[in-house]
């Protein structure tokens, strides 16, 4: 869509400088929304189905087991980590949206969107690496809060699992964790269908605290 655009601009004296503007702003509202959209996406996945789930089974076996061994995503390589992603944010989804939006700012913005989400476990593996470990750029762009530092990432590694949960930048976390947006949507779900996520079994004050409406992280 970019390329498009730029090159309309030229032929028709049109602002490049306007295209490349909309194009930084759309991808800048995508990687925001991203890291939101990989927050849920990482709360639900950690707290509600399991392996034989339909759809998403091996992404939830693969969230919950990250748990009991965190480490074991640094020893994956590029496709092997990000793969499973490809299932709900790859090209047959791209290809879906841009049928239903059309051609334009909406399929850039939607295209982003997805390759966020599918490299949020790429970037979400560099998080549990060493400086040491990864290169030079990898450390500069977690240092500018480009994508999700070690040590924010490393709070959600306690039991019972019950925030930061946002892995493309992390920039959405305290929001959410602050506002208790996931504990609201637990309770809610836990009233419609009676189903508890694992925070809670993991955590019974913190069972009792959402259902008494007090949202306040634990201490």
């Amino acid at each position: 869509w970019f390329l498009t655009q730029a090159f309309a601009a030229l032929l028709s004296g049109g602002s490049l400088v306007t295209a490349t503007l909309q194009a930084v702003v759309l991808t800048l509202v995508s990687w925001i929304l991203a890291d939101f959209g990989s927050g849920v996406l990482h709360w639900s996945v950690d707290n509600y189905g399991n392996g034989r789930t339909p759809v998403f089974g091996s992404i939830i076996a693969a969230f919950q087991g990250h748990h009991s061994a965190p480490w074991t995503i640094t020893e994956r390589g590029f496709c092997n980590n990000v793969y499973k992603l490809c299932i709900p944010f790859g090209v047959t989804t791209v290809a879906a949206l841009q049928w239903l939006v059309g051609a334009g700012a909406g399929t850039w913005f939607l295209t982003t969107f997805c390759g966020f989400e599918i490299l949020s476990q790429e970037f979400h593996k560099w998080s549990h690496q060493l400086p040491s470990e990864t290169p030079g750029w990898v450390n500069g762009l977690q240092r500018y809060g480009l994508t999700v530092p070690r040590q924010p990432h490393a709070l959600h590694h306690k039991e019972p699992f019950e925030g930061n949960y946002c892995i493309i930048s992390g920039l959405c976390n305290t929001a959410l964790d602050e506002s208790g947006f996931f504990r609201r949507l637990e309770r809610l779900i836990y009233r419609l269908n009676g189903v508890e996520p694992n925070a809670w079994k993991l955590d019974p004050e913190l069972r009792a605290k959402t259902m008494r409406g007090d949202y306040t992280r634990p201490s």
